[in-house]
């Protein structure tokens, strides 16, 4: 009898420690942390608007604006369905002209506009090696590439519709950096006569608009996610933007006050995109097979399935003993 009973007490040990070990390899992105990794794997992500509000969108947001001016092809029709393919990343080196030319220029010029202003920037001096030479800061990086087939109601064109870049800066402080540099750099360059003659000017950025444009242009986040964001909101000094759990919260203004919930999957991609009117309504919704849901879905599956065996064995026991 002591030897069935030591034997059972074994087994619920070992299952309660398998037990936790599975849960803390799984929960692991979501303790706090300073040391940030990419958690970036190959892969295809689809997305589907699961609703869309066209009406109160009107009322809310903007009635000369569409969710297809966000997001390209058939963004505005419930049920249109997009996918995007992570083809790799390399580790790379940022210094503040790739910056400023990659994500800044990138996201208020067109092709014709950003060719007129280095011409412009380039006869004044202002060129790569100078900019490098007063703004100094290097930023590592991981850079993707991933195919993107726009949204669309119909089956996929056998291509995809464009190639676009995932970076992923494991230092969220350093976007600070980076739109300090800027203000600064923009600062000096709308003073330039022949800039100013061009028509063209670098525009004021806060804090929470450099983060909304972030999000558009391939940004993907560190783990562990939540962290992470934190950081980033914090470090950065956003007024109206707030962070829940692996969720970026933008408070916007339109036709009225509407809010924008961002989140981001265990991998570190957009996985849900989520607008809601004053009354937190949701207005427009797109969820993907990154979805944070997924994982919570697993977590709870291994639990379960965990604290199954351990009541088998105990009951199992008991009924050994009768």
């Amino acid at each position: 009898m002591r030897l069935i009973k030591s034997k059972t007490r074994t087994s619920i040990l070992s299952l309660t420690i398998l037990s936790l070990f599975l849960i803390g390899i799984l929960s692991t992105s979501i303790v706090a942390s300073t040391t940030y990794q990419n958690t970036l794997t190959k892969g295809t992500d689809e997305f589907v608007v699961e609703l869309y509000d066209g009406d109160e969108w009107k009322n809310t947001v903007d009635p000369s604006l569409t969710p297809s001016d966000w997001f390209e092809g058939e963004a505005n029709i419930t049920n249109a369905k997009s996918k995007a393919t992570l083809r790799g990343w390399v580790p790379s080196t940022w210094d503040t002209w790739d910056v400023f030319t990659s994500i800044f220029m990138r996201e208020f010029f067109n092709s014709t506009e950003t060719f007129a202003l280095l011409a412009i920037m380039d006869f004044q001096g202002y060129n790569k090696t100078t900019i490098n030479a007063n703004y100094t800061t290097n930023y590592t990086l991981s850079y993707g590439l991933r195919a993107v087939w726009n949204y669309t109601t119909n089956e996929y064109e056998e291509n995809p519709s464009s190639t676009e870049g995932i970076i992923i800066f494991p230092d969220p402080l350093k976007f600070k950096v980076m739109l300090d540099d800027y203000s600064a750099l923009a600062e000096d360059l709308n003073g330039n006569f022949f800039i100013q003659s061009s028509g063209l000017s670098f525009p004021n950025v806060s804090a929470d608009e450099f983060l909304w444009n972030l999000i558009f242009s391939g940004f993907a986040t560190a783990g562990p996610h939540g962290s992470y964001l934190e950081s980033l909101v914090s470090e950065l000094g956003c007024k109206n933007t707030s962070v829940s759990g692996s969720t970026l919260i933008f408070e916007r203004y339109g036709i009225t006050n509407y809010t924008v919930e961002v989140s981001y999957g265990e991998r570190g991609m957009m996985s849900s995109f989520t607008v809601k009117d004053l009354s937190d309504t949701i207005i427009y919704r797109i969820t993907s097979s990154n979805s944070e849901w997924l994982f919570y879905l697993i977590l709870i599956i291994v639990s379960a399935v965990s604290v199954a065996l351990v009541v088998f064995v105990v009951v199992r026991g008991r009924i050994r003993k009768r």
